[in-house]
């Protein structure tokens, strides 16, 4: 019925307009009815698997060496000349499906999404969506080319960074103070991003018919089941639990280190332990490690990650030139995950090994799902995406000695920095980076200015996280915003951890008293991927979408509670 299409996307990038177009023109052409209209989706999923694909492979490119200006201009090239004019034929798709009335299994909820992608289609819109996208490259560039001075040796920033663990406190300020001099060696070339940043947001949400830039994204993120009053509420639920909380923590914390006050290079540091964290060489051989943690929890979970070593889909290694990033990638065509991060020492096995393969079961479990518009990662709520992944952040420290990827006594200190730290940095820097977004886009004119963000996130630093002695670092304080990829590539994806950190709290409670029953729900949650609401997702993991005091007191209990058994092991 249709033309075949390439097999890879690496064949599909080879291709021009020319050649791709009439794959569009016989979608709109051909019939579309019921007896018609599963080989008319599969062909459609099928041509933006590879779209999707290829853009994800450029985004790859891009981030794993900044410095060869080719990879980004190659991905322009493909924005400009396949991806902009795709764009338009694959909206009257969209409509061409919505007004025929026919719904495919397990679509109710990817219509819905269709319908609201279609709604906020703009055709002026489609080169500036691609100037945003483009810009983010810039950031990236200008973070990956951060090489720091250290020891007599030029070192990436993120290697340097790895310093802020080390028990001597004369070592920490050094290494804070020289990243943060070398970090605002850039200020000014990213404030003159931000400023092209929000200058087209705001046009791309006028010609939207949005007032603010956040309204408009609100939709385009697909966010359905809680609004922006809910989120402002949530952070007066924060202040209101979450910053005493943290304050008791870090006056703890303080006193371990023996210290007058807590200073911002007293944040990452052990107070337990007497050496810095391990050192990690064999990034490779550290992976292999980890095979027995995910066979104690899930032989399926252990044959997904085995797949991806066999199949080269990890880059972990500490190389200059490579974006200060960390993220899973769905290759849609191939129906695999990639991973991609620094991995220098044992500290980075939870938050960002177990964390990644969290996303990327996520993408091992939805393969038999058959449309992309079910399982593709702009579907699945972010929400939920991050309960996937940071659910496996708490069962896998679990498991870390058992393993044999470190002691007993540096697993139990492993698991109380990664327990502690979701009290007094992780929920506090989401809710000051959540405001600080509300903020920016409710008031454009200030949030175009960058000395009067730096006021904000000052503000906001004091307020959820008064603990933090910033005197005579005031404009360092304020500049930390720059430093968060998100606000620059990624607006508004930002609540969604905190919200996935109380959910997957509660999936991790569930796994200390159910270990079997608890993963079968996650990965049945997993496997539904776009084709059930947030709150449906959730329950079908086995807990509740909430976020209110009543939610937030749960899990300081909860993590209290597990921190001072865990202390009783150190």
């Amino acid at each position: 019925m249709f033309t075949s299409l390439p097999q890879t996307s690496e064949a599909f990038e080879r291709l021009s307009w020319v050649e791709i177009e009439p794959w569009y023109r016989e979608l709109l052409e051909s019939p579309l009815a019921s007896e018609t209209l599963q080989p008319w989706m599969v062909q459609w999923s099928d041509l933006s698997a590879l779209v999707n694909e290829t853009m994800m492979r450029l985004d790859i490119a891009c981030t794993t060496n900044t410095a060869d200006e080719e990879r980004p201009r190659r991905k322009q090239r493909f924005m400009e000349e396949v991806s902009t004019p795709q764009q338009a034929l694959d909206q009257q798709i969209k409509e061409r499906l919505l007004a025929s009335r026919l719904e495919p299994e397990g679509f109710a909820l990817p219509l819905r999404n269709l319908r609201t992608e279609a709604a906020l289609y703009r055709e002026e819109n489609l080169p500036l969506l691609d100037e945003d996208k483009a810009l983010d490259d810039e950031y990236y560039q200008i973070g990956g080319a951060q090489m720091i001075t250290w020891d007599g040796e030029e070192r990436p920033k993120t290697t340097v960074e790895k310093v802020l663990f080390h028990p001597d406190r004369t070592q920490r300020e050094r290494a804070w103070r020289a990243i943060v001099e070398r970090e605002a060696e850039d200020r000014e070339k990213l404030d003159a991003l931000w400023m092209k940043k929000i200058h087209v947001r705001q046009q791309i949400a006028r010609n939207a018919g949005y007032e603010n830039y956040r309204d408009y994204r609100w939709q385009q993120l697909l966010r359905f089941d809680y609004t922006p009053d809910d989120c402002k509420a949530f952070h007066r639920a924060v202040e209101q639990v979450i910053v005493p909380a943290a304050s008791q923590l870090y006056e703890k914390r303080r006193k371990l280190l023996g210290v007058e006050k807590l200073r911002p290079w007293d944040m990452r540091v052990d107070p337990r332990a007497s050496e810095a964290p391990r050192h990690i060489s064999d990034v490779d051989g550290l992976l292999r490690q980890c095979i027995p943690v995910f066979q104690r929890i899930d032989p399926q979970l252990r044959s997904y990650f085995e797949t991806m070593l066999q199949e080269q889909l990890f880059d972990l290694e500490e190389r200059p030139n490579k974006a200060d990033d960390g993220y899973n990638l769905p290759l849609e065509v191939r129906r695999r995950p990639f991973i991609f991060g620094h991995v220098n020492s044992i500290t980075d096995v939870v938050p960002l090994i177990f964390h990644e393969m969290g996303h990327a079961f996520h993408v091992f479990e939805t393969i038999p799902l058959p449309y992309i518009h079910q399982r593709k990662e702009e579907a699945i709520p972010l929400e939920f995406g991050e309960v996937a992944s940071t659910s496996m952040e708490f069962i896998g420290a679990m498991h870390l000695h058992q393993a044999g990827l470190c002691t007993e006594q540096e697993a139990a200190r492993l698991r109380i920095q990664h327990l502690e730290n979701t009290l007094t940095s992780y929920l506090p820097i989401i809710v000051i980076g959540d405001a600080f977004q509300h903020w920016v886009y409710d008031h454009p004119k200030q949030g175009m200015d960058p000395e009067q963000c730096r006021q904000k996130w000052a503000e906001l630093s004091q307020r959820y996280q008064p603990a933090i002695d910033w005197s005579g670092l005031e404009q360092e304080c304020g500049s930390r915003w720059q430093g968060v990829l998100h606000f620059y590539c990624f607006p508004f994806y930002f609540i969604e951890y905190a919200f996935a950190a109380l959910g997957a709290l509660q999936i991790w409670d569930n796994y200390l008293h159910d270990q079997e029953t608890a993963i079968r729900q996650y990965r049945f949650a997993l496997s539904l991927g776009a084709t059930r609401t947030v709150p449906e997702l959730y329950e079908a993991a086995g807990a509740r979408f909430a976020f209110d005091t009543g939610m937030l007191e749960y899990v300081v209990q909860l993590i209290s509670r597990t921190v001072e058994e865990l202390e009783a092991q150190v």
